[in-house]
């Protein structure tokens, strides 16, 4: 046998190895000393009973100081380790308690709170201290709570700690960043590439490996720069500082504002200065794939030196040096990584939005960057709803959070269409989260049930063996009993004289299992011997038995036996004779005839002797009757002794065949038992496998699906989503609320209750919600009565002529449209409203030339009462009672051609979903007309801007028409009505006069004779007794700069001056002195003025009644 054949068969049975044989050889390695060093870990958590007695003592605030309650001096230091940390209270040195030996090297563990990568309960202290609060804080602020969710915050990071402590002691809460050292992510970059820290190189390595494991689980990357944890804190604290004051912020009212602004300035100061921006170089060197390639890192960057980069050509030569300088020097340049470090796009972003939310604010500015004006206090609070939110037990910010709200955008019907679809899927969620509730607790019940039913049939599965070992033991005295039946039967035999041999029983074979299993079962006994016959003797026609049933020969015993007793009876009645008998004298008589002869004697004694003698002979016969009786007798005991002994051996004979039966259903009854018992073992295993499949284990490669995790999670996530949906409705329905408020005007209105999520899961708050907004509805068709409704056009030149003057300067102008402006058209109406507002601007522009226009409501009020205030009509001061002012959004319109524009497309349409623009603002408004910087046409040639209002009223009565007609005349008395201002062009009203003016030859003093007639004024200003309060006078420069005007020629009756002083852009403005005398209202008049160069000129007349 070759060599390949010897190793065939000396391996794996003769299986070859390899086709082709070889060149084999063994080599033989003798370790002859090894070192190991091993490192052990702590796998128990050492302080939990402590953390559970902190938050039982304590509660959530004194579990969370639990990793930063440090031991402290009586001065209150903080002690520390002997590494230099701080020590902890939980903290304990307990493995100097097993004298460890020299061989015992580095750290020894400790029971401590474990923070670190490696930890095996380090998790649990992570989730405990750092992720539930994070994750509570979390949804706290997605769910508005943002105090609360500072609260929580704090309890990780607190900025506005004011401990001793130093940092970072005072302002992290986990001790873990209290001991970590923070490593910028330049640095850590650029370690790959240098390799300089070891211990960091491996940590990051690690990273970049989990990394790439786990591309999408940041937590896993997380765990080896913790330090991103912090910065997770802190801008998730931004985040809440900044949604915060964002909804602060958008009640746009004064009180919430100023507590936005605080937020937003912590958000300042916790960002700090902005970070530059690196420059970008003059000159790059560009790099290739294949350059970088062999020094790139794990992530795909590499560490340039800067010398190479620094345009040394472009300094100026410096001195020359020693070597060792200069080398020194380019050695300190250092180098950086070719790729830089990614910027941070949200942490950069919190810079511009914190410096954008102090910008409106500092500018007055809406959150949405629209300017206007608030009032100084906020509207007082209802005490009912504040007296019904505490009932609820709500939370009283949360409730005076919607107050104020601005107007909705659409119209109650959608509104309310929308709430009611809402609740409608929020009932039906609510019956999806009912039938989840029903399902986790019928899955519970199912497993409980399957749980109960594997406890008893494992406590059954003893009974079920006894029971079979008691089926064995009866089986077992079955036959004992065909032993004894056996016995008997041939016991009997013997004794009816039939040999032993000739003695035959019946047999049983082995159970058939499998015929039985098979539901074929049939017995297969032995036939039985045939019995013996059993002839019973009865003897008949007996008196002497008493009616019983006795054989022949005892029917002869008893009769040899009544005659025995007869010849008994006869000798005692002979004996008695011859007693009697004996009593009788003896007669005796001597003869000897002979001579010999005798004696005779006769008497009682002969004649007892004789009786005597038939009495023996009685005695004989019965003792010979007795004897045959007894005979008798004793052959019917033989003859019924052998029919009791062939009764027996039937009767063994019968037992013998009950028997075998018995047996056979003892061997049946012992395989059932058997079976019984194991298919009882075989129900717990499927019982186990039961409840296992409903715990959703994977059973026989099925799984099931709908377990009780399922439902809960179901019930859970359904729950969530309740909540949301809920939470949209109830928002969509106060919308509808608000809607219906602002519609109807009456904020009174309320029909949404606080607490629709109180009770038992919630379960009725979708139909509790609905119930309420139908309610709502219905009322809303009751009151939405029809009100008067009216247009009322304003002219900016009779309305306020200097917002005109301003406007073609400037090209903004603010106007107010006062209560009297409409009480000169209707007095007495009330509750005014606007319903859209027009703007016409005739201005001399192209065909094609947009006449752009902003229109912007700043502020509105509405009188909302009929009511006098003491008989006054007029606003004092606040006056909330009467008068409501709109916080409702800051609302514009632009104009394209300025044509009766109403800023849309359509113009006013009632049946659009959304509101018109201004629609429901008060009529007592402020608006402000805002043109273009870039003047497409010229601003000073428009004559007129025009506003068409269309308002809504009611009307008060009589006693508020005569109110608003006596403060009216009032008011045109003291020259504050809408018209007392009249605006007058030089040029145009005036042509005459104006083209003597501008014709005049040079002079020292040119005059300009005004005329004014009643066709200056309003027609129904009563002329007649019109004086004029106040006068001003509007230049068009020309050539002139300053313009001075007098009432005489020699220039000694100064009247005004006209300068850029006070005046608007472009234009040269002077009033007339209060001291002075005015010119009369109807007449003529004459200025000098000493420059005829102005292109127009603007009088202001202000004028009243005596």
């Amino acid at each position: 046998m070759n060599l390949k054949d010897q190793l065939t068969q000396q391996f794996h049975g003769g299986t070859a190895l390899s086709s082709q044989l070889g060149v084999y050889k063994i080599n033989r390695t003798t370790v002859v000393e090894r070192e190991m060093a091993y490192r052990f870990f702590g796998h128990f958590h050492p302080y939990v009973h402590e953390l559970i007695h902190e938050l039982v003592e304590r509660s959530v605030s004194g579990l969370q100081a639990a990793d930063t309650d440090y031991l402290r001096t009586p001065d209150g230091k903080v002690t520390t380790l002997p590494d230099g940390r701080p020590r902890p209270r939980l903290y304990e040195e307990f493995f100097a308690a097993y004298a460890p030996g020299a061989r015992i090297t580095g750290d020894r563990p400790v029971k401590d709170l474990d923070f670190t990568a490696t930890g095996a309960y380090s998790c649990y202290n992570w989730e405990l201290f750092y992720h539930v609060p994070i994750a509570i804080a979390t949804h706290l602020m997605r769910a508005q709570r943002h105090e609360d969710c500072q609260r929580w915050l704090h309890y990780v990071f607190d900025p506005t700690a004011v401990s001793v402590d130093p940092s970072p002691m005072r302002f992290w809460k986990v001790r873990r960043f209290h001991e970590l050292e923070v490593v910028s992510i330049e640095k850590v970059l650029a370690n790959l590439s240098t390799q300089a820290d070891k211990k960091l190189l491996e940590d990051t390595l690690a990273a970049i490996h989990d990394w790439k494991d786990h591309p999408f689980r940041p937590h896993v990357v997380a765990r080896w720069r913790q330090s991103a944890y912090m910065v997770k804190t802190v801008m998730l604290y931004l985040d809440n500082l900044i949604a915060w004051g964002d909804l602060l912020f958008a009640e746009d009212s004064g009180e919430s504002i100023g507590e936005a602004t605080q937020l937003y300035v912590l958000a300042a100061q916790l960002l700090g200065p902005r970070p530059q921006a690196v420059p970008r170089k003059g000159w790059q060197q560009p790099q290739s794939y294949e350059s970088l390639r062999p020094k790139l890192d794990a992530l795909g960057n590499t560490f340039t030196e800067l010398e190479v980069d620094i345009p040394f050509d472009q300094l100026p030569a410096p001195s020359a040096p020693s070597d060792a300088a200069a080398l020194q020097t380019v050695a300190s340049i250092g180098g950086a990584l070719y790729f830089c470090v990614p910027p941070n796009e949200k942490l950069l972003g919190y810079w511009d939005t914190v410096a954008d939310r102090l910008f409106k604010i500092r500018n007055s500015l809406n959150l949405q960057g629209i300017f206007r004006q608030l009032p100084l206090f906020d509207p007082p609070i209802d005490p009912a709803l504040l007296a019904k939110a505490a009932a609820a037990g709500l939370d009283i910010s949360s409730v005076l959070a919607g107050l104020h709200q601005p107007a909705p955008l659409v119209r109650f019907a959608l509104l309310v269409q929308k709430a009611t679809e809402l609740a409608q899927d929020v009932s039906s969620l609510g019956a999806h989260l009912l039938s989840a509730i029903e399902k986790q607790d019928a899955e519970t019940l199912y497993a409980l049930r399957a749980r109960f039913e594997r406890s008893l049939l494992q406590r059954t599965e003893l009974v079920r063996f006894q029971q079979w070992q008691e089926a064995i033991k009866a089986r077992e005295g079955v036959e004992k009993s065909f032993a004894s039946a056996l016995t008997r039967y041939r016991y009997y035999e013997l004794q009816l004289g039939k040999a032993d041999a000739e003695i035959t029983v019946p047999g049983l074979d082995d159970l058939d299992r499998a015929a039985m299993a098979k539901l074929r079962f049939t017995s297969s006994e032995d036939p039985a011997p045939q019995p013996r016959p059993l002839d019973v003797d009865i003897a008949k026609n007996l008196t002497d038995a008493d009616g019983k049933l006795i054989s022949s020969y005892e029917a002869k015993e008893l009769q040899f036996l009544k005659a025995a007793q007869a010849h008994r009876d006869m000798a005692i009645e002979g004996d008695t004779l011859a007693a009697m008998l004996s009593t009788v004298p003896t007669f005796g008589a001597s003869f000897e005839p002979f001579g010999t002869g005798g004696t005779i004697s006769f008497g009682g004694g002969n004649l007892a002797a004789h009786a005597s003698w038939a009495s023996s002979s009685y005695k004989q016969s019965a003792e010979s009757d007795t004897h045959t009786a007894v005979v008798a007798g004793k052959v019917g005991a033989y003859a019924r002794r052998q029919l009791d002994w062939s009764y027996q051996s039937n009767q063994a004979l019968s037992d013998i065949a009950v028997t075998l039966k018995q047996w056979r259903a003892a061997q049946i009854r012992e395989a059932a038992s058997q079976q019984e018992f194991l298919s009882h073992q075989q129900q717990i295993a499927e019982a186990e496998q039961i409840e296992q499949f409903l715990a959703g284990e994977k059973v026989q490669g099925a799984t099931k699906t709908s377990t009780a995790a399922l439902y809960t999670w179901l019930r859970r996530e359904i729950r969530a989503l309740y909540n949301s949906g809920l939470s949209l409705a109830t928002d969509v329905a106060r919308k509808a609320e608000r809607a219906l408020q602002y519609e109807l005007g009456d904020p009174g209105q309320s029909f949404l209750q606080p607490g629709y999520a109180t009770g038992r899961e919630g379960l009725l708050a979708g139909e509790k919600l609905l119930l309420d907004v139908k309610r709502m509805e219905h009322a809303y068709h009751d009151l939405n009565r029809r009100e008067l409704e009216l247009t009322k056009n304003v002219s900016l030149r009779q309305l306020n002529p200097e917002a005109l003057m301003r406007l073609r300067t400037d090209g903004f102008c603010e106007v107010d449209l006062s209560e009297h402006l409409y009480d000169q058209d209707y007095p007495g109406h009330y509750f005014r409203r606007l319903r859209a507002v027009g703007v016409s601007i005739p201005a001399s522009a192209g065909p094609h030339t947009t006449v752009a226009c902003t229109l912007t409501l700043l502020n509105s009020s509405i009188r909302v009462t009929p009511q006098l205030a003491d008989g006054a009509y007029e606003r004092d001061g606040e006056d909330t009672e009467r008068f409501r002012d709109s916080y409702g959004r800051v609302e514009s319109i632009a104009t394209s051609n300025a044509v009766g524009d109403w800023g849309t497309f359509a113009g006013p349409n009632a049946r659009d979903e959304r509101l018109d623009p201004f629609e429901g603002q008060g009529a007592i408004s402020a608006w402000r007309i805002e043109l273009p910087k870039l003047r497409q046409h010229d601003y000073l040639a428009i004559p007129d801007v025009i506003l068409h209002v269309r308002l809504t009223a009611r009307d008060g009565g009589l006693p508020l028409r005569q109110a608003a007609e006596t403060a009216l005349a009032e008011r045109i008395a003291a020259a504050g009505a809408v018209g007392s201002v009249r605006l007058l062009s030089l040029r145009q009203d005036f042509p005459t006069a104006w083209a003597k003016f501008r014709s005049a030859p040079a002079a020292a003093r040119t005059p300009f004779t005004v005329t004014l007639r009643p066709e200056h004024y309003p027609f129904w200003a009563d002329t007649a007794s019109a004086v004029l309060r106040r006068v001003e006078l509007f230049a068009q420069p020309g050539t002139a700069s300053a313009v001075t005007v007098t009432a005489d020629a020699a220039g000694t009756q100064p009247v005004l001056n006209l300068s850029k002083d006070g005046a608007p852009a472009g234009l040269l403005w002077g009033r007339l002195p209060d001291a002075a005398t005015p010119p009369p209202a109807l007449g003529a008049f004459t200025w000098h003025f000493d420059s005829t160069g102005l292109e127009d000129a603007w009088l202001v007349l202000t004028w009243g009644t005596e």
